[in-house]
């Protein structure tokens, strides 16, 4: 029984960083991904940062981020609508032991023009955001 209990709470963050399961309404820093997932949201504004709000991806101001696997590739697609450049944060778990680790950034023009980059093996769960860009200046570096 305690060896349940341990794998259980070995396992648990693991299985709830790849998940993405927040309340609708819920604004949060960064979305996670599995492979064949998208997700659309607009971005808020946050204290020093950007937060991201689930949107229907033709709401105004939305951004659509797709990912997929295919022939040992990842590849991930970006669409902005935000009239404005940004650009956001890739962190992925290949092994699925709940490390995130940073895997680059990708700049979006935010006209709705797609945006597409692929890396040469599998990234495993993916975690987007950090967005960088927009009016005043949020999270300028």
């Amino acid at each position: 029984m305690r060896s349940l209990i341990a794998a259980a709470l070995i396992l648990a963050p693991a299985a709830l960083a790849a998940q993405d399961s927040t309340p609708p309404g819920t604004d949060v820093e960064r979305i996670g991904l599995q492979p064949g997932e998208s997700a659309s949201f607009t971005l808020a504004s946050g204290n020093e940062h950007q937060l991201l709000h689930r949107s229907a991806a033709n709401a105004r101001g939305a951004i659509t981020i797709s990912y997929r696997v295919e022939g040992g590739q990842s590849t991930i697609s970006a669409v902005s609508h935000t009239g404005y450049p940004t650009s956001f944060s890739v962190l992925a778990d290949p092994d699925g032991n709940g490390g995130f680790e940073p895997e680059g950034s990708i700049a979006l023009p935010g006209d709705g023009q797609a945006v597409t980059r692929t890396w040469p093996s599998p990234l495993g769960a993916i975690n987007v955001g950090h967005f960088v860009g927009g009016p005043g200046g949020m999270n300028r570096q």
